[in-house]
Protein backbone atom coordinates (compact mmCIF):
# COMPACT_ATOMS: atom_id res chain seq x y z
CA UNK A 1 0.00 0.00 0.00
CA UNK A 2 2.73 2.77 0.99
CA UNK A 3 4.48 2.20 -2.58
CA UNK A 4 1.19 2.51 -4.89
CA UNK A 5 0.43 5.60 -2.33
CA UNK A 6 3.81 7.00 -3.13
CA UNK A 7 3.28 6.16 -7.44
CA UNK A 8 -0.17 8.18 -6.77
CA UNK A 9 1.42 10.85 -4.72
CA UNK A 10 4.51 11.40 -7.18
CA UNK A 11 1.92 11.46 -10.24
CA UNK A 12 -0.36 14.27 -9.03
CA UNK A 13 2.23 16.23 -8.05
CA UNK A 14 4.64 16.19 -10.68
CA UNK A 15 0.86 17.67 -12.53
CA UNK A 16 0.19 20.25 -10.20
CA UNK A 17 3.87 21.34 -10.28
CA UNK A 18 3.96 21.46 -13.95
CA UNK A 19 0.54 23.30 -14.60
CA UNK A 20 1.55 26.28 -12.01
CA UNK A 21 4.47 26.59 -14.12
CA UNK A 22 2.72 26.86 -16.55
CA UNK A 23 -0.08 29.19 -15.61
CA UNK A 24 3.05 31.42 -13.65
CA UNK A 25 4.64 31.48 -17.04
CA UNK A 26 0.98 32.61 -18.57
CA UNK A 27 0.80 35.25 -15.86
CA UNK A 28 4.05 36.25 -16.31
CA UNK A 29 3.74 37.24 -20.11
CA UNK A 30 0.40 38.92 -19.16
CA UNK A 31 2.56 41.02 -16.85
CA UNK A 32 4.78 41.94 -19.69
CA UNK A 33 2.42 42.72 -21.92
CA UNK A 34 0.61 45.55 -19.85
CA UNK A 35 4.42 47.11 -19.20
CA UNK A 36 4.93 47.24 -22.92
CA UNK A 37 1.51 48.84 -23.25
CA UNK A 38 2.30 51.37 -20.49
CA UNK A 39 5.85 51.93 -22.30
CA UNK A 40 4.40 52.57 -25.58
CA UNK A 41 1.85 54.71 -24.08
CA UNK A 42 4.46 56.86 -22.58
CA UNK A 43 6.45 56.50 -25.77
CA UNK A 44 3.75 58.03 -28.06
CA UNK A 45 2.58 60.42 -25.59
CA UNK A 46 6.23 62.38 -25.89
CA UNK A 47 6.20 62.11 -29.46
CA UNK A 48 3.27 63.22 -29.69
CA UNK A 49 4.52 66.29 -27.67
CA UNK A 50 6.95 66.96 -30.55
CA UNK A 51 4.56 67.89 -33.46
CA UNK A 52 3.06 70.72 -34.33
CA UNK A 53 1.47 72.22 -31.25
CA UNK A 54 -2.81 72.27 -31.66
CA UNK A 55 -1.95 68.57 -33.13
CA UNK A 56 0.42 67.51 -30.23
CA UNK A 57 -1.83 68.49 -27.96
CA UNK A 58 -4.72 66.68 -29.34
CA UNK A 59 -3.15 63.76 -29.43
CA UNK A 60 -1.68 63.79 -25.96
CA UNK A 61 -5.17 64.54 -24.63
CA UNK A 62 -6.38 61.30 -26.22
CA UNK A 63 -3.11 59.30 -25.43
CA UNK A 64 -3.55 60.26 -21.67
CA UNK A 65 -7.15 59.39 -21.73
CA UNK A 66 -6.49 55.57 -23.20
CA UNK A 67 -4.19 55.34 -19.84
CA UNK A 68 -6.52 56.73 -17.72
CA UNK A 69 -9.40 54.17 -18.93
CA UNK A 70 -6.98 51.84 -19.04
CA UNK A 71 -5.99 51.65 -15.46
CA UNK A 72 -9.44 52.88 -13.89
CA UNK A 73 -11.84 50.37 -15.91
CA UNK A 74 -10.13 47.95 -17.59
CA UNK A 75 -8.23 45.86 -15.56
CA UNK A 76 -11.53 44.90 -13.37
CA UNK A 77 -13.50 44.21 -16.99
CA UNK A 78 -10.64 42.96 -18.82
CA UNK A 79 -12.16 38.83 -18.42
CA UNK A 80 -15.92 39.90 -18.47
CA UNK A 81 -15.43 41.88 -22.10
CA UNK A 82 -13.95 41.48 -25.31
CA UNK A 83 -13.61 45.12 -26.40
CA UNK A 84 -12.93 48.21 -25.04
CA UNK A 85 -13.76 52.20 -25.13
CA UNK A 86 -9.76 52.23 -26.42
CA UNK A 87 -9.79 50.72 -29.19
CA UNK A 88 -11.89 54.42 -30.65
CA UNK A 89 -9.25 56.52 -29.12
CA UNK A 90 -6.20 54.93 -30.70
CA UNK A 91 -8.51 55.86 -34.05
CA UNK A 92 -8.46 58.84 -33.09
CA UNK A 93 -5.46 59.71 -32.38
CA UNK A 94 -4.87 57.96 -35.97
CA UNK A 95 -7.20 60.47 -37.78
CA UNK A 96 -5.20 63.35 -36.40
CA UNK A 97 -1.83 62.44 -36.50
CA UNK A 98 -2.33 61.78 -40.46
CA UNK A 99 -3.35 65.31 -41.35
CA UNK A 100 -0.65 67.76 -42.08
CA UNK A 101 -1.37 71.14 -40.55
CA UNK A 102 -1.66 73.85 -43.93
CA UNK A 103 -0.35 77.14 -43.82
CA UNK A 104 2.82 76.79 -42.16
CA UNK A 105 6.46 78.40 -43.10
CA UNK A 106 8.60 75.77 -42.68
CA UNK A 107 12.37 74.99 -44.26
CA UNK A 108 12.55 71.39 -45.71
CA UNK A 109 14.60 70.68 -42.67
CA UNK A 110 12.35 71.15 -40.16
CA UNK A 111 9.73 68.96 -42.52
CA UNK A 112 11.71 66.43 -42.79
CA UNK A 113 12.44 66.28 -38.89
CA UNK A 114 8.61 66.76 -38.34
CA UNK A 115 7.84 63.04 -40.65
CA UNK A 116 10.20 61.78 -38.86
CA UNK A 117 9.13 62.11 -35.45
CA UNK A 118 5.31 61.22 -37.25
CA UNK A 119 6.79 58.36 -38.57
CA UNK A 120 7.93 56.87 -35.36
CA UNK A 121 4.53 58.16 -33.96
CA UNK A 122 2.83 55.48 -36.07
CA UNK A 123 4.88 52.64 -35.23
CA UNK A 124 4.58 53.34 -31.62
CA UNK A 125 0.63 53.84 -32.15
CA UNK A 126 1.25 50.71 -33.96
CA UNK A 127 2.71 48.95 -31.36
CA UNK A 128 0.54 50.01 -28.48
CA UNK A 129 -2.36 48.48 -30.79
CA UNK A 130 -0.98 45.16 -30.80
CA UNK A 131 -0.14 45.68 -27.46
CA UNK A 132 -3.66 46.57 -26.21
CA UNK A 133 -4.90 43.47 -28.52
CA UNK A 134 -2.58 40.84 -26.82
CA UNK A 135 -3.84 41.88 -23.46
CA UNK A 136 -8.01 41.65 -24.62
CA UNK A 137 -7.00 38.19 -25.79
CA UNK A 138 -5.07 37.25 -22.78
CA UNK A 139 -7.31 38.04 -20.98
CA UNK A 140 -10.30 35.68 -22.00
CA UNK A 141 -8.07 32.81 -21.82
CA UNK A 142 -8.19 30.52 -18.56
CA UNK A 143 -7.72 27.12 -17.84
CA UNK A 144 -8.69 24.63 -20.45
CA UNK A 145 -11.88 23.19 -20.39
CA UNK A 146 -12.31 20.15 -17.77
CA UNK A 147 -9.30 20.43 -16.30
CA UNK A 148 -10.57 21.57 -13.23
CA UNK A 149 -13.01 18.66 -13.08
CA UNK A 150 -9.71 16.59 -13.85
CA UNK A 151 -7.36 18.68 -10.71
CA UNK A 152 -10.86 17.31 -8.41
CA UNK A 153 -10.56 14.30 -8.98
CA UNK A 154 -7.41 13.73 -8.88
CA UNK A 155 -6.81 15.24 -5.37
CA UNK A 156 -9.66 13.40 -3.98
CA UNK A 157 -8.06 10.35 -5.16
CA UNK A 158 -4.84 11.40 -3.33
CA UNK A 159 -6.73 12.15 -0.66
CA UNK A 160 -8.94 8.91 -0.13
CA UNK A 161 -5.55 6.90 -0.58
CA UNK A 162 -3.77 8.95 2.14
CA UNK A 163 -6.96 8.68 4.39
CA UNK A 164 -7.46 5.14 3.78
CA UNK A 165 -3.40 4.09 4.51
CA UNK A 166 -3.47 2.84 7.99
CA UNK A 167 -1.03 4.15 10.18
CA UNK A 168 -1.00 2.65 13.99
CA UNK A 169 -2.40 6.40 15.57
CA UNK A 170 -5.39 7.65 14.00
CA UNK A 171 -4.77 10.94 14.99
CA UNK A 172 -1.47 10.85 13.00
CA UNK A 173 -3.14 9.63 10.43
CA UNK A 174 -5.73 12.13 10.26
CA UNK A 175 -2.84 15.22 10.60
CA UNK A 176 -1.21 13.77 7.78
CA UNK A 177 -4.51 13.46 5.75
CA UNK A 178 -5.20 17.49 6.56
CA UNK A 179 -2.09 18.76 6.02
CA UNK A 180 -1.77 16.86 2.52
CA UNK A 181 -5.42 18.35 2.02
CA UNK A 182 -4.22 21.51 2.47
CA UNK A 183 -1.11 21.63 0.18
CA UNK A 184 -3.09 20.66 -2.24
CA UNK A 185 -5.32 22.72 -2.04
CA UNK A 186 -2.99 25.63 -1.99
CA UNK A 187 -1.55 24.75 -4.93
CA UNK A 188 -5.30 24.12 -6.39
CA UNK A 189 -5.91 27.83 -5.62
CA UNK A 190 -2.82 29.12 -7.12
CA UNK A 191 -3.60 27.81 -10.45
CA UNK A 192 -7.08 29.03 -10.40
CA UNK A 193 -6.07 32.75 -9.31
CA UNK A 194 -2.81 32.70 -11.59
CA UNK A 195 -5.25 31.51 -14.59
CA UNK A 196 -6.71 34.88 -14.47
CA UNK A 197 -4.35 37.29 -14.99
CA UNK A 198 -6.50 40.66 -15.31
CA UNK A 199 -8.90 39.61 -12.47
CA UNK A 200 -9.30 37.86 -9.29
CA UNK A 201 -7.13 38.28 -5.68
CA UNK A 202 -3.34 37.88 -7.46
CA UNK A 203 -3.73 39.94 -10.76
CA UNK A 204 -1.36 41.79 -13.06
CA UNK A 205 0.24 45.10 -11.73
CA UNK A 206 -0.28 48.18 -13.42
CA UNK A 207 2.40 50.11 -11.48
CA UNK A 208 4.67 50.70 -15.03
CA UNK A 209 1.06 52.58 -16.31
CA UNK A 210 0.93 54.83 -12.77
CA UNK A 211 4.43 55.44 -13.59
CA UNK A 212 4.10 56.66 -17.11
CA UNK A 213 0.61 58.62 -15.47
CA UNK A 214 2.27 60.58 -12.97
CA UNK A 215 5.52 61.10 -14.78
CA UNK A 216 4.07 62.88 -17.54
CA UNK A 217 0.50 64.26 -15.66
CA UNK A 218 -1.74 62.96 -17.58
CA UNK A 219 -4.02 63.06 -15.06
CA UNK A 220 -4.10 66.78 -16.09
CA UNK A 221 -3.42 67.01 -19.79
CA UNK A 222 -6.84 63.92 -20.31
CA UNK A 223 -9.46 66.28 -18.08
Amino acid sequence: PGFLMGVVGVLYSVVLGFLVGTVWTTFSAAQQTADLEAGYVGDAFNYAGQLPRHQGAQLQRLLARYALTVRSEDWSRASRVRTDGTANLLYDAIAIAVKVPPGRNVSSAEILEENTIRSAFFETLRQLGDARRLRVIQAQTGLPAGLIEALLLGAINVIAFMFLFGVQSYAKQMVMTALLSGSIGLFFGLIVELSSPYSGAIHVSHDALNFVISSNQMERVGK
